[in-house]
């Protein structure tokens, strides 16, 4: 049976003065070998003989100075993906600031404001290219920016400071030491602790060790006396049964000591598949459609899942809408005992948009909810198929939402379902014979699915234009017969 990692956030129950000392300087001298890891990397030192000494250099056992390396290197790795990913973005940016400044009806006001922005696109994808040709990276700065410019205008302690740089001390898992051994969780007559082992040695050379009171988390109802949410702390329990390794992760904030550990949790059996029906889900920034289809790719039923506070509420707060909202939409699968399709979408921060738009259609909001929904329905045993995104919402609107009377986002949920069992989306009859012109038959003929809906897109778009309309979901329903001369 396969396994996702899953990380839990623990924390230690009041730490004494002297185990606070003793974990702040872990986190030192483990900060301190980071950075000087990062530096000889950089140098092009070799990492096998960057292990050797760093351990030499800040008293390290080898497996604590290969983490130091270890998460060095990962924050190199991390960097100079971030160049190509900001390098691709300002790059879609300026080709579609280019395109749209093309248009020959724009005002002289709309005009000069994005040459503006043009200018500033440019400058940035400028900045980006010179680290990608020369492989580099911006500088990378140990306790965030922000604060070292606060150090520097002086709104902030040398103290903070060191505390904001030297905040973490982490150790990577290992099946063969029992699960880990440098941070280990074990229990006592029913308590948890966390076992640390510290940079003092004993007569035998091994490390001292030190035990910490640990909380693993476990929302017990007050009612019911059940747990409420997950129960990370049994499954975690589970994983160790099992002699998993798993990751610990210490971290100190405002004054209290974190332990994020990621271990291995079994996924479920696969209980409900689409072998009789599938759900369609259409992720919005406020919500669910929901589209149900049978094996045959019939119709038959949709409704609408809504969070409107996903689109201005809080972080936590918008953490927790999704969480219902995923919670509610694999129930409905549940319930009806089938499995479900999603959008494989892929996140680049690539577009141009107003503030308010670029606010409701965050792309946080869309990678959370098919995150969640993606190990929601591993936890739950629900199938779960992921198909290409492209015009589904047009072929939605443009197919199904006047024959089924469903809006723009149920219509996309009809044709996710409808991809998920593999079925293609020719375009109808009506649609070809009253919107793509005798001269462009063969053209069409020849193009792909997606192109021949993109064209009619295309054609729709003009004939709103020649009404001096602007196309939109709600007005094509009510137009449709107009616009096709069908009324």
């Amino acid at each position: 049976m396969s396994s996702t990692k899953t990380t839990m956030k623990a924390i230690l129950t009041d730490p004494t003065v002297e185990q606070k000392a003793l974990i702040d300087n872990m986190m030192l001298v483990f900060g301190t070998a980071l950075r000087y890891s990062f530096k000889r990397q950089l140098e092009g030192q070799a990492i096998g003989e960057l292990e050797k000494v760093v351990a030499n250099k800040y008293k390290l056992n080898i497996r604590q100075a290969k983490d130091a390396v270890e998460s060095a290197r990962q924050t190199i790795a991390s960097q100079h993906e971030l160049v190509k990913l900001y390098c691709g973005n300002y790059r879609k940016k300026v080709d579609a600031l280019v395109k749209r400044l093309k248009y020959p009806k724009l005002s002289e006001r709309k005009r000069k404001a994005l040459t503006s922005k043009l200018a500033k696109r440019e400058r940035k994808l400028e900045y980006w290219t010179a680290f990608l040709i020369a492989k580099t990276f911006p500088p990378v700065t140990f306790g965030t920016k922000a604060m070292f410019i606060r150090r520097c205008k002086g709104l902030i302690t040398k103290q903070e400071w060191q505390d904001f740089r030297n905040n973490r001390f982490y150790s990577r898992g290992d099946k063969s030491k029992g699960g880990n051994p440098n941070l280990r969780v074990v229990f006592k007559e029913g308590v948890s602790f966390l076992e640390i082992s510290t940079f003092e040695k004993t007569e035998a050379n091994r490390a001292v060790k030190v035990l910490m009171p640990i909380y693993l988390p476990q929302k017990l109802s007050k009612k019911t006396g059940k747990v409420n949410g997950l129960n990370y702390r049994q499954r975690f329990i589970d994983s160790l049964e099992r002699g998993e390794a798993y990751q610990v992760e210490l971290l100190k904030r405002e004054g209290k000591y974190y332990a994020h550990i990621t271990f291995e949790e079994l996924e479920t059996k696969v209980i409900y598949t689409a072998h009789l029906s599938m759900i369609g889900v259409d992720t919005n920034p406020d919500g669910f459609g929901l589209t149900k289809v049978s094996r045959q790719g019939n119709y038959q039923g949709h409704t609408y899942l809504k969070q409107p506070g996903l689109t201005y509420c809080r972080s936590d707060r918008r953490l927790n809408l999704c969480g219902e909202l995923v919670r509610d939409a694999v129930n409905k699968a549940e319930n009806n005992q089938c499995g479900m399709a999603a959008e494989d979408l892929k996140f680049k921060d690539d577009r141009d948009v107003a503030t308010k738009l670029a606010r409701a259609s965050s792309q946080f909001v869309y990678a959370t909810l098919l995150r969640m929904l993606e190990r929601r329905c591993l936890r739950r045993g629900v199938e779960l198929s992921k198909v290409k995104p492209q015009y589904t919402s047009k072929i939605g609107l443009y197919k199904y939402c006047h024959q089924y009377g469903l809006d723009v986002h149920n219509g996309a949920a009809l044709v996710i379902a409808r991809r998920g069992y593999g079925y293609s989306e020719a375009v109808s009859k009506l649609l070809f014979d009253k919107l793509i012109p005798k001269k462009m038959l063969t053209a069409f003929i020849e193009k792909h699915e997606w192109g021949q809906w993109s064209e009619i897109s295309k054609q729709v778009n003009k004939r709103f234009k020649q009404r001096k309309e602007v196309n939109t979901p709600g007005l094509w329903l009510v137009r449709r017969k107009r616009l096709l001369g069908i009324a």
